[in-house]
């Protein structure tokens, strides 16, 4: 798996049942030989995953240490969850080197994404081979988009942050990151959005979360659910997707694993469901794909 945002890191359909029903998937005709992942809704129709960045002669951009960079695209969702008319994301040379999983507001006021500690222009220390990440939040400005990106108050450069997602009412900042208080390779963190660039102290979700090994890739539904993927012991495949409902009072609920096929022999990340509940993407790296990973389109049948 290639994606640079695994901290420090195909058919038409495909059946599966469960009790939380049928659910019926597809690889998108958006997918090519490249990686592709991190698909989220947003405002008008839109949607907004990672990709990597190609220049205007269709070739794949790379960085001086020769790795492949990642960037935001934006398209539109057609019939049967199909994204079409994609484009880079418009502001992502203002601000990173590397940019990746998207996540908004509930307002839609801003927007946040995963960055590289490198700017474009910067120069590799000798023997440098990585680059921790951070997550910066931009606000949208009328009839420009989202703009003037800023690293969020809490981020160390020492150590990682990624992979934002925020709580249905506004108040929780969700992220992956591997800090000291992490009780693997990588943990799921929260924080308090308190206004103005301002963030309480990261929260460690507990042992019921956060296992020995890698946690990542956290989104929340519109029904206070945290999804997350993690390759702990007696999962499916490599990482797979577990949900647990977060209780009015913020409490977490202990995770469940996803039924096949949302999860795969192979690694399946960010999930993301719809408002109705009843459609939604996910991405995976599993056989049979068209490229190194590719996101998928799901509904589900009660």
């Amino acid at each position: 798996m290639k994606y640079l945002f695994v901290i420090i890191f195909c058919g038409l359909a495909l059946m599966s049942y469960s009790q939380e029903g049928k659910y019926h998937i597809k690889n998108l005709k958006v997918n090519d030989e490249l990686s592709q992942y991190g698909a989220v809704y947003q405002m008008d129709n839109k949607v907004f995953y990672s990709r990597y960045k190609v220049n205007d002669f269709g070739s794949v951009e790379k960085n001086r240490m020769d790795q492949t960079i990642f960037t935001v695209y934006e398209g539109e969702v057609s019939e049967g969850g199909e994204i079409i008319n994609p484009k880079e994301f418009k502001s992502a040379d203002e601000f990173t080197f590397n940019s990746s999983t998207a996540a908004f507001s509930k307002d839609r006021k801003y927007m946040y994404v995963t960055t590289n500690e490198e700017k474009r222009g910067d120069v590799y220390k000798k023997g440098e081979k990585t680059r921790n990440l951070r997550i910066e939040r931009g606000e949208y400005v009328e009839g420009k988009g989202y703009k003037n990106f800023k690293v969020l108050s809490f981020c160390d450069e020492n150590y990682s942050y990624a992979h934002p997602a925020v709580s249905p009412n506004g108040d929780y900042l969700y992220f992956t990151s591997n800090i000291p208080s992490a009780k693997g390779p990588t943990d799921i963190f929260r924080v308090k959005i308190e206004g103005d660039n301002k963030f309480g102290d990261p929260e460690n979700l507990g042992d019921e979360i956060n296992s020995p090994r890698r946690e990542t890739f956290p989104t929340i539904s519109h029904d206070n659910v945290l999804y997350f993927s993690s390759d702990r012991a007696r999962g499916v495949g490599g990482l797979d997707i577990y949900k647990c409902i977060i209780d009015e009072d913020g409490t977490i609920g202990k995770p469940e694993l996803m039924p096949q096929p949302i999860n795969s022999r192979g690694d399946d990340i960010c999930f993301e469901l719809n408002k109705n509940g009843k459609e939604g993407y996910f991405s995976s790296n599993r056989a049979k794909g068209k490229g190194e990973d590719d996101i998928y389109y799901f509904q589900v049948e009660d």
